[in-house]
């Protein structure tokens, strides 16, 4: 039976540029030696098809018997490791201070002890220039080691600098590590969770936030520490909705790419992201003017440095331009034009050739279901979301689940399936009880699916009204503003009561707001 191409080793060889595996095969054919010319059939085989089958592979590939292709797969996965470390070694600067320190073990090992201290000397100051300072620390244990087993000359004075060196760097390393923990922790409470929903989610967020930040001031630490300081508080700021504070730490951190450049080839994925919270907080404040001129930007920037790209930071390039270009389209109401771009760029979009996490899929999902909502393609709207509502996440983005679930139930009621309404609001309380805290917005729109199969159909524009008054009041609350970003269930009930399209009111209330 085929396998599914999830190996490590297939996804490897299936990411490699035709550059790469021309350069690759040189290098082996220069070997020559049968036990190459067997993983390189592999390496062909692989390369030449879209799927991963063993059976074909010991059929078609000559000399692979199946007890040896456990040993060539390790052997090729091996092999194509090794030769994309040395490619990329001049475009690393870890792989770069990595090879020196073994350079220098080497020459430890064969006992030129000032030779090894000499290449640490000189690797040490290239890894605090980078800010590598967890390499900086290796090498200082390394150096103390050469100078407590040997007599180099220099104990007592050098012994004396390696202390102080090494209490130095651990003090950087801790601020650094607690910034950088805390915030992956605050990105993680925000996957789980998603926003806060009311005060209670706010108190603990913020308990935990400032019971966890070091204290410490941004201009007394280096690049990565600044980098995790104004991180953390922009997922602070994100999770709790707070988006002017949102918007302010999110510029500060690509401000600090833009003070220091000599940065960005080193952490240009850091880079990306940064904008994409600028152009998120932007997007967050329906600042549409503001947020087309700040695409057009990052879009300039990008097709500055595409062609420095790897793998990595051209999918996240990809992967930030295309949020927000869909994100423009929710700020302008062009629904027609926004279809033609999903189904121009549905290939990484919805089939995710470019690999994105979990988060970023399930994100597309919502927002292309969101946008075939608007422009009344309900069957399409209700395909993407499918792809949420069908499988439950565990602790993961609770908030676009239970979005996906009540979009999910208005195309039903849209669609008229009433059977299926009742069945699905079963399933979605069952979901939703799972769920401690549930915004009133979503709340209000639940109680008034509920109701719709026992209303009157001559009742219903008048429960159209009395939940639009409701949603109203509430839309302006701390915290509630979320569920209105990408569908305005506001707009909906007014197309209901006006009994016209859903994107003519939309587009009425972007030329509203523009008056």
């Amino acid at each position: 039976m085929p396998y599914k191409s999830t190996d490590y080793l297939y996804k490897l060889v299936k990411s490699l540029t035709p550059a790469e595996k021309r350069n690759f095969r040189i290098a082996m054919n220069r070997k020559a030696k049968s036990s190459e010319s067997l993983f390189m059939g592999l390496f062909d085989y692989i390369d030449k098809n879209n799927e991963y089958d063993e059976s074909k592979i010991i059929k078609t590939v000559s000399g692979i018997k199946k007890g040896q292709l456990s040993n060539i797969k390790s052997s090729l996965y091996k092999q194509l490791l090794s030769y994309l470390r040395l490619q990329s070694r001049n475009n690393s600067i870890n792989i770069q201070i990595r090879e020196n320190i073994d350079y220098a073990v080497v020459l430890y090992n064969k006992g030129l002890y000032m030779a090894s201290l000499d290449l640490l000397d000189k690797v040490k100051k290239t890894a605090l220039e980078a800010n590598k300072y967890s390499s900086v620390l290796t090498i200082l244990e390394f150096e103390k080691k050469i100078e407590s087993l040997y007599v180099t000359g220099s104990m007592y004075p050098k012994a004396q600098q390696l202390t102080s060196d090494t209490n130095d760097i651990l003090g950087l390393l801790n601020s650094n590590h607690q910034l950088s923990n805390l915030s992956l922790s605050l990105y993680g409470i925000y996957l789980q969770k998603g926003f806060v929903k009311d005060s209670a989610d706010f108190e603990y967020l913020t308990h935990y936030f400032k019971n966890k930040l070091p204290i410490v001031a941004a201009e007394d630490l280096d690049f990565y520490g600044r980098l995790y300081f104004y991180q953390s508080h922009v997922w602070y700021y994100f999770t709790a909705q707070d988006f002017p504070n949102y918007y302010k730490y999110a510029t500060r951190w690509i401000e600090l790419f833009k003070t220091e450049p000599q940065w960005i080839k080193h952490e240009l994925t850091f880079y990306i992201k940064g904008y994409h919270n600028v152009l998120n907080a932007i997007f967050m404040s329906q600042r549409y003017d503001k947020f087309k001129e700040t695409l057009q930007e990052f879009v300039t920037i990008g097709q500055g440095l595409i062609k420095k790209m790897n793998e990595d930071e051209y999918s996240n390039y990809i992967l930030i331009k295309s949020t927000h270009e869909i994100n423009e389209f929710f700020l302008t109401c062009e629904y027609e034009k926004a279809i033609e771009y999903v189904e121009t760029h549905q290939n990484f979009l919805l089939q995710n050739e470019l690999g994105w996490d979990l988060n970023r899929e399930l994100s597309a999902y919502f927002k292309v279901g969101c946008l075939y909502f608007c422009n009344d393609d309900l069957d399409s709207s209700l395909d993407c979301l499918n792809k949420i509502t069908n499988t439950v996440y565990p602790n993961f983005r609770e908030d676009i689940q239970c979005f996906a679930r009540m979009l999910s139930l208005i195309i039903h009621f849209e669609k008229g399936n009433e059977i299926l309404i009742s069945h699905q609001i079963v399933s979605t309380y069952r979901y939703l009880s799972k769920i401690q805290h549930l915004q009133k917005g979503l709340k209000a729109i639940l109680s008034f699916l509920r109701k719709l199969s026992k209303t009157n159909e001559n009742d219903l524009k008048e429960e159209f009204i009395k939940l639009k008054i409701n949603l109203e009041s509430i839309e302006g609350e701390d915290f509630e503003r979320r569920p209105f970003l990408y569908l305005d269930i506001i707009a909906w009930l007014e197309s209901k009561i006006e009994g016209i399209p859903l994107r003519k009111v939309l587009q009425r209330k972007i030329v509203s707001k523009a008056n």
